[in-house]
């Protein structure tokens, strides 16, 4: 597969509904509307580092999504995360085990926002003004009613793919996706 098709297949699995976040199934229709920008890249430092600097240099981009379709099995997760550390721009600060498998995708995926939170006129959960989650995607032109049906369908969405309600932990300041075989080889204990 090609670039172009990567990206329209890890679209087309959001749009389905397959991911936790069903504001990722909405925005995947017309992920610029919403500022979202998609790239496929090898696991390679400059490549990252770049993408990384074009997004946040890019005016049109908020949150920006970076697919490793060659990140498969272990050895190729441990190789890029082994790379992201090198990163400057890149800090992997969460300790805690994942629960679940909430960020599922077809590949493998980071995605972060890269603009400061909209100044939305109302908010449903407070957070710090330094603190950006990728739910901090501006949905413009959306009414009320369905933002909140989005909202509350996402939270009911993730409590059926969890076992669990979310909590601080499974809420995504940066998604970090993965494909559900790798998380189950990784569950196993296969490294």
């Amino acid at each position: 597969m090609n670039a172009e098709q990567i990206i329209k297949t890890q679209l087309t699995f959001y749009r389905e509904g397959n991911a936790g976040c069903l504001f990722a199934a909405h925005a995947s229709a017309e992920p610029a509307k919403f500022g979202w920008y998609l790239a496929v890249s090898e696991v390679d430092q400059q490549q990252i580092e770049t993408l990384i600097q074009s997004a946040i240099a890019d005016e049109k981009v908020s949150t920006q999504s970076i697919i490793f379709p060659k990140v498969l099995v272990w050895d190729d997760l441990k190789a890029l995360l082994l790379t992201l550390v090198k990163i400057p721009t890149i800090s992997l600060g969460q300790d805690d085990e994942c629960e679940g498998c909430a960020r599922q995708s077809l590949f493998t995926e980071i995605v972060f926002r890269c603009k400061p939170k909209p100044e939305y006129q109302q908010v449903m959960k407070e957070s710090d003004p330094g603190v950006l989650h990728v739910a901090h995607m501006d949905m413009q032109g959306m009414r009320e009613n369905k933002f909140k049906s989005l909202w509350y369908g996402s939270m009911n969405h993730v409590e059926e793919i969890l076992g669990r309600s979310s909590d601080l932990r499974s809420k995504a300041k940066t998604t970090f996706a993965i494909p559900l075989n790798l998380y189950q080889e990784l569950k196993k204990g296969t490294p």
